[in-house]
């Protein structure tokens, strides 16, 4: 195997770190050697004692967007040495600034393969504003320079298709999910919160930013009856002013704030319903996370993911607009809806069997994403590439 490296921006909470961090676990375990490559030191996600972690700056996330746009040529470089120095064939690049910096370090002399991972919509840049603009440029120019550009899901490599003619070798890999760890973590007890029998619990998991749109679920969750109490699990600017909604719609006593936590499984297999009301996602983790806690789901049918997640043999590119759609494997709901969201929640829990079936069920398609089976593939295409 080519001694091979991955490049991410760091191991703080988000989907494309946990991805990273679940990879080297396994890669670990099998035995395969990898070296893990950072921009910044910060830190969340575990990775074994053993395993070599090289920083490129000393970072912390929290840098404006001009300093990290300037440092990309200078972290390029210090990245071509160390490609040099560790003599590593391969690096593999998770998110976008760590897949110009990969990209860079070639262009300025560095012989490895390159390989990038698309972990995020491109679309959400074409529609930004000038830093939007920036990073589009830097994709539309960079992006055809790599040996391979691996897509999260066929409807992120549909999006990059439409936007962009890259005459680069794309593959679509699935995230991994180490269902063994996930549900033994799902057991363990919750002491900071009482679940009570007579209530209904709907969770949703990610950061509390005005894209999520957990504010729909807060809105919904006020012309609902009390015994409907949500759970809302993760951190970010968006806190306080959900917290405001909460309590101007009299259901601050049933809106639960968890905030960030290692462990969150242990909260959503407990509770009856989890609900993802994002306007963009790239592959959602925390929608198959939670079908592997044998939660039944809702979801909005934003891009991309969640319609492949639910209803695979589906078109992808097709989105909801003004009704709900119970599929295979769980309940898709329109974008920004409040309405269809309500309709959802109603919908499944009036139906114990439909909540039955759909747990099942998901359990069941979140099998094929395991992270042996995916970790495999990345392997191969290490193996196929370096």
């Amino acid at each position: 195997m080519p001694k091979y490296a991955i490049l991410i921006n760091s191991l703080f909470s988000g989907g494309a770190e946990k991805v990273v961090s679940t990879l080297i676990n396994d890669f670990y375990k099998r035995g395969f050697e990898v070296t893990l490559i950072c921009i910044e030191k910060n830190d969340f996600f575990p990775v074994p004692k053993d395993i070599k972690v090289i920083y490129l700056s000393e970072f912390k996330g929290n840098e404006n967007g001009v300093l990290k746009f300037c440092s990309l040529f200078p972290l390029s470089y210090k990245l071509k040495k160390i490609i040099e120095k560790e003599k590593i064939e391969v690096v593999q690049s998770h998110v976008f600034r760590a897949n110009y910096i990969n990209i860079l370090a070639k262009l300025m002399g560095s012989n490895h393969t390159v390989q990038i991972v698309n972990a995020g919509r491109i679309g959400r840049y074409l529609e930004g504003g000038f830093e939007g603009k920036i990073n589009a440029k830097l994709i539309e120019y960079l992006y055809p320079k790599a040996d391979l550009i691996i897509c999260k899901s066929k409807g992120m490599q549909d999006e990059m298709r439409r936007f962009f003619s890259f005459p680069v070798k794309q593959k679509v890999i699935y995230n991994p999910y180490d269902i063994k760890k996930i549900e033994n973590l799902a057991k363990e007890e919750v002491d900071d919160f009482e679940f009570r029998k007579d209530k209904f619990y709907i969770v949703s998991v990610g950061r509390l930013i005005k894209p999520k749109r957990q504010d729909l679920i807060i809105e919904a969750l006020s012309s609902l009856d009390d015994r409907f109490e949500l759970l809302l699990i993760g951190d970010g600017y968006a806190r306080e002013s959900f917290q405001k909604l909460a309590k101007d719609l009299n259901v601050d006593s049933r809106v639960h704030f968890i905030g960030k936590v290692k462990n969150p499984f242990k909260y959503i297999s407990k509770c009856d319903l989890f609900v993802l009301s994002s306007q963009s996602e790239g592959f959602p983790n925390v929608l198959v996370e939670a079908m592997i806690c044998k939660v039944p789901v809702i979801s909005t049918d934003c891009p991309s993911g969640p319609r492949e997640i639910l209803s695979p043999d589906s078109d992808v590119s097709f989105s909801l607009k003004d009704s709900i759609e119970i599929a295979p494997y769980g309940i898709l709901v329109p974008v920004n809806s409040k309405r269809f969201i309500k309709e959802a929640i109603e919908t499944i829990a009036a139906d114990e069997k439909l909540r039955k079936s759909l747990s099942l069920a998901g359990y069941e398609r979140a099998i094929s994403f395991e992270i042996e089976k995916i970790s495999g593939i990345y392997k191969k295409t290490i193996l196929s590439e370096g």
